[in-house]
């Protein structure tokens, strides 16, 4: 009998095994349209090829509102169409007709599609929506570079080679770069790199003070790999890059990388900025596919991780009436956790399929029962309220 059981729970082990895929969010949906053409002469065959197509281009376009907010879907559509809705084709997986008829001068198609998600979050992310659809955040980067080899000693001085590459990936994948500008008025470089070695809530002081919501911090340096290649005058160059990604809301390390590359140069110095130029290449675009990766899950996930802090908490019970307000009342309120509450202050992380600036609006004109909150911070992925009591 218990060997029966447990060939039972293997067979259904396996048989859920291909429905594994399906957590988070799907890569590929089934969508049913329906296409129109007007007819034309009689010619039913041009009529249902036209209407074929239109019903194909509709399931794509059902599929990018699911991905895509109808707000950010109305401004760029112009964008999406041209560059998207006109290559259904390509989107399209598998496709079967339900159902075709005439109803007077209009002929109707209506098809059941695969559509393939993976290649529309790609293209949309590639045309800049991914970043509108996260609020387009900030990115400060800062980088201690060391080259090795100045002015033919083996003393080390700061070349800039790294951030200024990571800069301009960052730029040409879209993202908004804080100027190094700005980042110089405001903050104390040297010792912020310091801070930044071990600590991410550094990183989140440093982003808050130059209005950045991600910071890219971290460590490149050259040094000689083994003299002269033999035969040549080359130099042969190591550079190591190492950095990480901290969001400025929650100081969560979001990606981490480290790169080595070689480089061959005459000159020690020169050498030692492209292997570092080189390092630096292959980690920028880990940690920007890291990224894009982190925002597809959050955002067409269907939900995202928000952390809500509330102050100034007169009694628990307020804490109380706000959980049940999330839990019942709040639309797109998945689970609410309560991570701490302390010194009148709480904590609490909801999994929630919308814009944290929706939360700050919908609890700024809510009335409790004796207290009301007021919103005293939001980004992204966080929002701080305060408690006012009603006299």
């Amino acid at each position: 009998m218990r060997q029966y059981r447990f060939l039972l729970l293997v067979v259904t082990l396996l048989l859920l095994l291909p429905l594994l895929p399906c957590v988070g969010f799907a890569q590929e949906e089934f969508v049913e349209a329906e296409g129109v053409a007007a007819l034309i002469g009689g010619n039913t065959v041009v009529a249902r090829e036209k209407a074929l197509d239109d019903a194909l281009r509709k399931a794509v376009e059902q599929s990018v509102g699911t991905l895509i907010s109808s707000d950010t879907l109305t401004e760029q559509y112009r964008v999406v169409h041209d560059k998207v809705l006109a290559q259904t084709a390509g989107y399209i997986q598998s496709y079967s007709v339900v159902r075709e008829y005439q109803t007077g001068d209009i002929y109707r198609v209506v098809v059941r599609a695969l559509v393939g998600r993976a290649n529309l979050m790609n293209d949309l992310q590639a045309l800049g929506l991914l970043q509108v659809l996260v609020e387009k955040p900030k990115v400060a980067i800062l980088i201690e570079e060391k080259v090795a080899g100045v002015f033919g000693t083996q003393g080390f001085e700061a070349m800039g080679q790294a951030e200024s590459l990571l800069m301009q990936k960052f730029l040409n994948a879209g993202f908004t770069v804080v100027d190094p500008v700005n980042i110089k008025e405001n903050i104390d470089r040297n010792v912020i790199l310091r801070k930044l070695e071990a600590d991410d809530h550094a990183a989140s002081v440093a982003g808050l003070q130059v209005g950045a919501q991600i910071v890219v911090s971290g460590k490149s340096y050259s040094k000689n790999a083994g003299g002269q290649l033999w035969g040549t005058q080359l130099q042969s160059l190591q550079g190591s890059v190492q950095i990480r990604a901290v969001r400025v809301d929650d100081a969560r390390v979001i990606s981490s990388q480290s790169a080595f590359a070689n480089a061959a140069h005459v000159d020690e110095v020169q050498g030692g900025m492209q292997a570092i130029r080189n390092a630096a290449d292959q980690a920028g675009d880990a940690m920007i596919r890291d990224i894009a990766s982190l925002w597809q899950t959050e955002t067409y996930g269907r939900t995202r991780l928000v952390t809500v802090m509330i102050s100034n908490l007169h009694s628990y019970r307020h804490l109380v009436a706000i959980k049940n307000f999330f839990e019942k009342e709040m639309q797109g309120v998945r689970a609410v956790h309560q991570r701490s509450y302390i010194h009148n202050t709480a904590e609490l992380a909801l999994d929630y399929s919308g814009r944290s600036s929706n939360i700050a609006d919908e609890l700024a004109i809510r009335d409790f029962t004796d207290f009301v909150l007021e919103p005293t911070n939001v980004t992204p992925t966080r929002v701080d309220f305060r408690v006012h009591p009603i006299q």
